[in-house]
């Protein structure tokens, strides 16, 4: 299992370079501060855009756990990355799982991170610059790889379905 170096600007580093964008974060706030119809569904958010870089003091208080920051992964209807998010009971089962394919489909460049309870892994792997539909599509593929072995309990994003402000990931807790 890749993990992020324990060395702070290293890991906040990797963290940025999530982002499809560096111009803007989300920040989660208590109660809702959005509310959007999308394709006959309403959908309500916690986060809020916040319209300026993310910077090293905010990242140390989300690993503090004073506040809670995500990225976008999508900008413009195009993305640079694909995230599997795990929560199910086997985590280290479906990273190994994950590795296994990777090594198959000769890809290197991935990162597994932590999420905040023991069963939440992201796996995160970045791609070229593209269309959201294309990284969808490869994604897709990768999972029905992964369903042959494990019963599905992960989410993917970039997700075509959802509208770009909820196509945003929770920065890892390290």
């Amino acid at each position: 299992m890749i993990a992020p170096s324990t060395d702070f600007p290293t890991f906040a580093k990797a963290v940025r370079s999530l982002a499809a964008t560096p111009a803007y974060h989300y920040r989660k706030h208590p109660s809702i501060v959005s509310r959007t119809e999308h394709d006959g569904r309403t959908l309500y958010s916690r986060f809020a855009r916040v319209d300026r870089p993310l910077d090293d003091r905010s990242i140390r208080e989300h690993l503090a756990g004073i506040q809670t920051l995500a990225l976008p992964l999508t900008y413009a209807g195009e993305g640079s990355g694909i995230v599997f998010i795990y929560d199910g009971t086997s985590p280290e089962r479906f990273v190994h799982l994950f590795e296994h394919l990777m090594h198959q489909q000769r890809i290197t460049d991935y990162t597994v991170f932590r999420g905040r309870s023991e069963t939440i892994r992201l796996l995160i792997l970045p791609c070229s610059l593209q269309p959201i539909t294309s990284l969808y599509a490869f994604a897709r593929e990768l999972s029905a790889s992964l369903e042959e072995a494990l019963p599905r309990s992960w989410k993917i994003l970039p997700d075509p379905s959802l509208p770009e402000g909820w196509n945003i990931l929770t920065i890892p807790y390290g």
